[in-house]
């Protein structure tokens, strides 16, 4: 039957081309490499790999092996991880991965405060975005991923899109959407600014989510956005917009990660848009003491009230 090693043989060999490399990779001599090879490929009755003067190739019926064992293998890697913590062998640290604003203004609080608490807890921290984060906790590479999901809609609940049966998601905070434009800009004399209003404007743009944040609630709208500028770097994002060259829409965890000297006209769409924060994790890992605390840290934070000395702020 097919076996973990033998998905192993096959993605090495479709990755260095040869038997002879995957064999020096994966420790085995080239005899014992065809010897499997042979094996496997009279157990499923097909060809697995084609051998010619370029090298080796894997058939369609091989990378089916591979594309689905790898699928196994990382199953199995996140059943590992959840079996060693529940059984009490985890050695105190907890892996999260979160988006970059919620990496510099939810973790320090909370992680500080359990620290604190707790002197031997450790963690490690992954910078990865939502879907990048949930890909590492079904991969069994972190316990807890920081997420977040736009929604125009109040009291809108962060269970869609983001967990699947077995996972866990604890709200953490619901955060304002504020369109973000220079000093003197027609639109910020309202109080709200209907998004229409800013149709033949030029637009920064930030990391893919929030770039199709804003594309999807401009066409909304009645407009496609024109995004003039694309940088993930909040500093300097903010710093176009304070200089005219465009308008953006800013989460508020962004105007807590960084802010600039400039000041920034920040106003509400008058179809209020907003983020839910929250973390997830699989149900499992809940049962795991150290996880359990950080959840239950992070579902009881309160940020601090927004100082807005550096920006003209109306909500």
């Amino acid at each position: 039957m097919l076996e973990i090693k033998h998905v192993k043989l096959l993605e090495a060999i479709s990755r260095l081309g040869t038997l002879s490399s995957a064999a020096r990779e994966l420790g085995y001599s080239q005899p014992a490499i065809s010897q499997q090879l042979r094996n496997i490929e009279r157990y499923l009755r097909t060809p697995l790999v084609i051998r010619t003067s370029q090298g080796a190739f894997l058939t369609e019926a091989g990378q089916i092996v591979v594309d689905r064992g790898n699928k196994a293998i990382e199953a199995l890697a996140l059943a590992n991880s959840e079996v060693l913590a529940i059984s009490g062998l985890e050695t105190g640290k907890v892996r999260l991965a979160s988006f970059p604003s919620g990496a510099a203004t939810v973790l320090p609080p909370t992680l500080g405060k359990l620290h604190r608490m707790h002197q031997g807890l450790q963690f490690s921290l992954a910078e990865a975005e939502p879907e990048q984060a949930l890909e590492l906790l079904r991969s069994g590479k972190c316990d807890v991923a920081l997420v977040y999901n736009y929604n125009s809609a109040p009291g809108a609940s962060m269970q869609t899109p983001f967990a699947l049966d077995d996972e866990v998601v604890i709200p953490i905070t619901t955060e304002n959407v504020y369109v973000a434009l220079s000093p003197g800009h027609p639109a910020a004399r309202k109080a709200d600014v209907d998004l229409i209003e800013l149709e033949s404007e030029r637009w920064v743009a930030g990391c893919t989510a929030c770039r199709g944040h804003l594309v999807s609630t401009c066409q909304e709208a009645g407009f496609v956005p024109e995004v003039a500028f694309e940088t993930d770097d909040y500093v300097a994002l903010q710093g176009l917009v304070a200089e005219g060259l465009g308008v953006a829409l800013i989460p508020e965890l962004m105007l807590r990660a960084a802010r600039t000297p400039s000041v920034l006209e920040l106003r509400l769409l008058k179809r209020p848009q907003r983020r839910l924060v929250a973390a997830v994790t699989t149900k499992r890992l809940t049962m795991v003491p150290a996880i359990k605390e950080t959840l239950n840290a992070l579902a009881s934070l309160q940020l601090e009230p927004q100082k807005t000395h550096d920006f003209t702020l109306q909500a």
